[in-house]
């Protein structure tokens, strides 16, 4: 008499069945919930070729176009790795010979995700870094008008921002205070205006600039804005009249074309020193005709409903 083949009972078989979809579900459902937001948080970042050329040459001088680009690919890589590890922990599972073997390859899955994910989450902080350093860049609008605040350190530029638009650079008596470039707006006759506070350039080559000098040459070269060049005539900046006239030179040389405004900071300082010079001058006999020509400037903002902000400020320098 033949012996009859062992069937598994149609009970087992559907256990196993379930188990089987059941555990390769849960890996697939895994590896999408870490892979589709790892793929949205890397689109969500722009090309650098996909820039305003300014926020390039920003993007470049802060956190570094290679960098970026780098801290991109590797998260991206770190999305393919958990794709690839979760896609073959399913398939070990919906293949599983038996529910016992289904339940093996779910928790075998799990950990091997949970692994590859944990080894790469350093990159997913960096690239968090990054935005965090993106966000603390300007927001530029390439159709408003635009004021760029240039000069030495310390001669007063984040103090004129401050007083003028909605920027509030931080303000302290050092050079280099100005770390990036700052942005703020104004009104002028109902029209809405951007105005950037720079950081200070030296009297140097290019190839002794630092990175914040950098990032002023950067804005003035490709923003399409003019310029107002602020100076500290009472040098207590720490830049002498001759470096900031040396500045101003080589500013006016780079950017021929910029309409542009000088400006005598720390006006109120030099009230003093003008009546001694004055008294000098009418001493030596120096007609008043004969004097530096000296006119005052006026800015003006909205600062409430019938109301503005004055800022007086001094010209000086012949163009």
């Amino acid at each position: 008499m033949p012996a009859t083949p062992f069937r598994i009972p149609e009970g087992i078989k559907n256990a196993a069945e379930k188990e089987r979809n059941r555990t390769a579900r849960a890996l697939d459902t895994l590896m999408k919930e870490l892979s589709v937001p790892l793929g949205r948080y890397v689109a969500a970042f722009p090309a650098p070729e996909r820039l305003h050329p300014f926020e390039r040459a920003l993007l470049a001088l802060t956190v570094g176009e290679a960098a970026y680009v780098s801290a991109l690919q590797r998260v991206d890589k770190l999305r393919r790795a958990v794709q690839e590890v979760g896609k073959s922990a399913a398939s070990r599972a919906a293949n599983a010979q038996n529910k016992a073997a289904a339940t093996a390859a779910l928790e075998e899955g799990f950990a091997a995700i949970e692994a590859v994910f944990s080894a790469g989450a350093r990159h997913v902080e960096s690239l968090k870094e990054v935005a965090k350093a993106l966000r603390g860049l300007p927001s530029l609008d390439s159709a408003l008008p635009t004021l760029a605040l240039v000069g030495a350190p310390n001669v007063g530029k984040s103090s004129l921002v401050q007083l003028l638009s909605s920027g509030t650079p931080e303000i302290c008596n050092y050079p280099f205070t100005t770390r990036s470039i700052k942005m703020g707006h104004f009104y002028l006759d109902a029209q809405k205006h951007q105005v950037t506070d720079t950081p200070g350039l030296l009297r140097r080559p290019d190839s002794e600039r630092n990175r914040m000098e950098a990032l002023t040459l950067a804005a003035l070269g490709c923003l399409d804005s003019a310029v107002l060049f602020v100076a500290d005539l009472t040098e207590e900046c720490g830049t002498s009249v001759a470096d900031q006239w040396a500045i101003r030179s080589e500013l006016r040389s780079r950017f021929p074309d910029k309409p542009w405004l000088d400006v005598l900071s720390k006006a109120d300082m030099l009230q003093a020193e003008k009546r001694r010079l004055a008294q000098q001058q009418a001493a030596a006999g120096v007609a008043e005709a004969d004097a530096p020509h000296q006119a005052q400037v006026v800015l003006a903002r909205p600062a409430g409903a019938g109301t503005s902000a004055k800022v007086p400020v001094i010209t000086f320098f012949d163009t």
